[in-house]
């Protein structure tokens, strides 16, 4: 997650990091107005460290994702599959909802926790 203040956001800090360190990331979501904003990106996880130095390097707060936890309580009803960003939630083997950790970026939105009914998902850290 990366949080522009005011000034920050006036700049072409995204394009400027994409150029200088030769990177690829993806635009999960964004929300930038003139008081400032965040952007949400994916980055190959051999890239995470130098990319999120160089934003910093630019003034630009980066804010690493903590995870969520799904708990025995869930009864696989899907309903936080499909609200899921990340694609880090689906139905695996036998119809039972299943996390990949690796795709999981809980401090974007929490829409998992929100959504269970059962209260099976929780943000960790």
């Amino acid at each position: 997650m990366l949080r522009f203040d005011n000034e920050k956001v006036h700049d072409p800090v995204t394009s400027q990091v994409i150029l200088e360190e030769k990177v690829l990331l993806n635009i999960m979501s964004a929300y930038v107005n003139q008081q400032g904003g965040e952007i949400l990106i994916e980055v190959a996880p051999a890239d995470a460290e130098r990319v999120a130095k160089a934003f910093r390097s630019k003034g630009v707060t980066v804010d690493v994702p903590k995870l969520i936890e799904k708990d025995d309580k869930c009864t696989s009803c899907g309903a936080c599959v499909s609200l899921c960003p990340m694609t880090a939630l689906g139905f695996g083997a036998g119809k039972k909802v299943e996390l990949d950790e690796a795709r999981c970026n809980g401090v974007t939105c929490g829409l998992c926790v929100d959504a269970c009914p059962v209260r099976a998902i929780r943000l960790l850290g």
